[in-house]
């Protein structure tokens, strides 16, 4: 079974690592035909693998079709289904999943199930919508489509790992049927009352977290809060809380076997009514992943017991992880599914290490005490030390401060915050003694979050020059733990010489010069520098980068709750370990370009700052100031003047080159008249690397920009960057003032749309491209997008 279950799950987690379709099928097939020769020499775990990559390819090849059914019509097209999110009557929700039964196809309707990830257009006027309703919508579809940057949020990644066929806007709307006596309209109504009881309680959006998974009702300041304090896992239904409720389960079917005496049918009792309440309590959750998890390891151990058969629980974890990948082998993508399965192994690790809650009866109490909390303590760090792999790859950071909060906060509120959630949602038709249970939750809830709010702004980022350390220290930390110092001391100081060794950098050598601060700054007479278009959607932020230095031009937009300089620029600078920024420019005051201006001066405080109108700190930025940055010249060639607010035309366009090497033009959003206006200034400019202007609007790029500047009269970069959204309402860029580029043979027409975020390795005149999407994170589940 071991070998069998191992099989499997290798070839389910093939899927990972499938990166094109022909490619992988090329995979199925040769896995396919070393499975007929392991038959036949009886190599019997490769057959298992074989059988999980036949499943995991099944799965992906089911996903990507029922994305092209969604994709029919691209006009706008009427579904029918069932809404199959937990909506929020007192929040109007913007966005809901939406499961079909009924869509167009070839002239006729096909009953096809579709998970759709839909929002109302009309903002203003959002009708009141509840799980289990069936709904006929006129929708307009898209693929699942996000932003790619080399770091921060992918949704891409989590649409696949929820099994999201398509996004898009639901123009308008008409309710069928109420959907009731229906399991989600059941839970639907549960939630309502939950939602009427806690409406005045302070700490109502971790008490919907705690007691139905939601958490739409958790604001950003709580979010921040959960990461620096590491109790994200807590604040949810969670594997930790399934448990907790079956043996809650187990115990009263306990108290219940005892009142029926010797009745041979009340035996089991506490198994069945153990397993009842858990599966309720992950109903209640929507069946997430790690209380699926829970729940089948649940079910395994008390099965094994009510057969009196005895398993290792490393075998008992390895079947249920083939088991959870088998139902649904796109969870591999959900961070949710590693950080759950990577807690139970360190967990069982940790026990096997000896760390246990030993019960003698020869210690006295307080001994006994003292030994639980050392043994709380233990699996506390090693579950911080253990899971640093898995937190640095999928979050790229970790808080210190996790062991302690959790400490303290994992039995509070196991032993009473959670029984309370429980017995509010059990008691809700008596509504007086529900609200009082809630109201009793909400108080425990406040010595809690009292600690967490120590650790706030504690969370650790991790740089990617880091990994090798993480995984040095996961790795030396279960060797010593294993393996006795006295009897393995030599081995162990071997690999901890070659852990501190490894990639260590050689000092570089070059020559100092006066930077813009007044600070000498080292640099090599022609060392490599680095410009990032980064992926943020409809907006602007290029990062400048030299030795491991960064200067920013825009910040991108922001929005109610979030903003591009939180989830896209602030992750990508601190992967690269940079914890300030040399120097922020603003182009203009639109928002898509320098919202997020505030957050990065606070966070990441740039030593210098320009802009072309007049803000507080800030330097001019207007033709004619000039500066060196390292071994890059920044030369501003408009606007003329600084003014009060600048608009597109005065956006700040500036010219970097590195002596003897590529030049790059930043141009803004500027319009056709300041174009014409910067040609006659400056007749000769012609940037190897051109960054679009206005996206690539109508309004600018035009034919006299192009053609009258530059060597010989005419522009004629080498690379024509453009950053956009996809499936943007302004259809940018301009199909016009593409072609405008591409008559120009030699151009290089690279847009954030299709290529994510686009990175230029510029080693004088040579010039390396990485577009992400493409080169970096390129997977069978991206969409192959049209080059425009």
């Amino acid at each position: 079974m071991n070998k069998s279950a191992a099989g499997v799950a290798l070839g389910l987690l093939s899927l990972h690592f499938w990166l094109a379709l022909p490619t992988y099928h090329g995979f199925i097939t040769a896995l396919m035909i070393g499975s007929v020769v392991c038959f036949y020499f009886r190599w019997r775990l490769l057959i298992y693998v074989g059988i999980g990559a036949c499943l995991a390819n099944l799965a992906a090849t089911s996903y990507l079709k029922n994305v092209q059914l969604a994709l029919i019509e691209p006009r706008n097209i009427t579904i029918v289904g069932e809404v199959s999110s937990l909506l929020n009557h007192k929040k109007l929700d913007t966005l809901f999943d939406f499961v079909t039964s009924e869509l167009p196809q070839s002239g006729f309707r096909s009953s096809k199930t579709l998970r759709l990830r839909l929002s109302w257009q009309d903002q203003n006027n959002i009708p009141v919508m509840k799980q289990g309703e069936h709904w006929q919508l006129q929708v307009r579809l898209r693929p699942p489509h996000g932003r790619v940057n080399s770091a921060g949020y992918d949704r891409e990644r989590q649409f696949v790992s929820k099994g999201i066929h398509g996004v898009g806007v639901v123009i308008s709307g008409v309710r069928l049927a109420s959907g009731q006596h229906t399991l989600a309209s059941l839970r639907q109504m549960v939630f309502d009352r939950a939602l009427e009881h806690t409406e005045s309680l302070s700490h109502q959006g971790y008490l919907l977290a705690l007691g139905f998974g939601y958490r739409g009702a958790l604001e950003a300041r709580d979010w921040g809060l959960l990461r620096d304090s590491g109790l994200a896992h807590l604040m949810a239904i969670s594997g930790l809380h399934i448990g907790l409720a079956i043996m809650l389960g187990w115990w009263s079917g306990g108290v219940l076997r005892n009142l029926f005496g010797d009745w041979p049918n009340a035996i089991w009792l506490p198994l069945w009514l153990g397993l009842t309440t858990g599966a309720l309590y992950a109903w209640l959750a929507g069946f997430t992943l790690p209380t699926q998890r829970a729940l089948l390891m649940s079910l395994v151990v008390l099965v094994l017991l009510r057969f009196r058969v005895v398993w290792p629980g490393w075998q008992i974890l390895l079947l249920v992880f083939t088991v959870s990948l088998a139902l649904d082998p796109l969870a591999s993508y959900s961070a949710g599914f590693w950080l759950s399965f990577a807690a139970v192994a360190v967990i069982a690790l940790a026990h096997a290490g000896g760390v246990r809650f030993e019960e003698s009866s020869a210690l006295k109490l307080h001994q006994r005490w003292l030994g639980k909390w050392r043994a709380l303590l233990l699996l506390q760090l090693s579950l911080l030390v253990l899971m640093l792999p898995v937190q640095w790859l999928w979050f790229g950071g970790f808080s210190p401060w996790a062991p302690l909060v959790n400490l303290l906060a994992v039995p509070w509120v196991s032993m009473t915050t959670v029984p309370l959630v429980l017995a509010a949602i059990v008691l809700s038709p008596v509504e007086q003694v529900a609200m009082v249970c809630w109201q009793w939750a909400n108080m425990t809830l406040s010595p809690v979050l009292w600690i967490a709010e120590w650790a706030r702004g504690g969370w650790w980022m991790l740089a990617d020059r880091t990994g090798s350390w993480v995984l040095a220290i996961a790795a030396m930390s279960v060797l010593l733990w294993l393996l006795p110092l006295r009897r393995f001391a030599a081995l162990l100081v071997v690999l901890s010489s070659v852990a501190l060794l490894w990639n260590q950098p050689f000092a570089p050598n070059g020559r100092q010069v006066t930077g813009v601060d007044g600070k000498q700054e080292h640099f090599k007479t022609s060392e490599p520098w680095q410009v990032d278009l980064l992926d943020v959607g409809h907006g602007l932020a290029v990062l400048i980068s030299i030795h491991n230095r960064s200067v920013l031009y825009d910040t991108g937009n922001r929005w109610p709750g979030g903003s591009i300089a939180r989830s896209v620029i602030e992750p990508v600078l601190k992967q690269r370990g940079q914890a300030t920024l040399d120097g922020l420019i603003l182009s203009h005051a639109d928002s898509d370009h320098a919202a997020g201006a505030d957050y990065l001066v606070d966070t990441f405080e740039p030593v210098w700052k320009r802009s072309s109108d007049y803000r507080e700190d800030y330097l001019a930025c207007v033709r004619g100031e000039q500066w060196q940055w390292h071994s890059l010249s920044f030369r501003v060639l408009w606007p003329p003047k600084r003014v009060t607010r600048a608009a597109n035309p005065h956006s700040c366009v500036i010219e970097v080159k590195q002596e003897a090497g590529a030049s790059l033009l930043l141009t803004g959003d500027i319009d056709a008249i300041s174009e014409l206006l910067l040609a006659r200034l400056e007749p000769n400019l012609s940037p190897d690397i051109l960054l679009v202007p206005h996206h690539g609007s109508r309004s600018s790029s035009t034919t006299t920009w192009l053609e009258q500047m530059g060597w010989l009269n005419k522009m004629a970069p080498k690379y024509a960057l453009v950053s956009v959204a996809r499936f943007n309402p302004w259809n940018l860029p301009s199909r016009d003032v593409h072609q405008r580029y591409l008559d120009n043979k030699n151009v290089s027409w690279l847009s954030t749309a299709e290529s994510g975020q686009i990175s230029l390795l510029i080693n004088d005149q040579d010039v390396d491209v990485v577009r992400y999407r493409q080169d970096r994170k390129a997977a069978w589940f991206r969409p192959v997008l049209p080059v425009r």
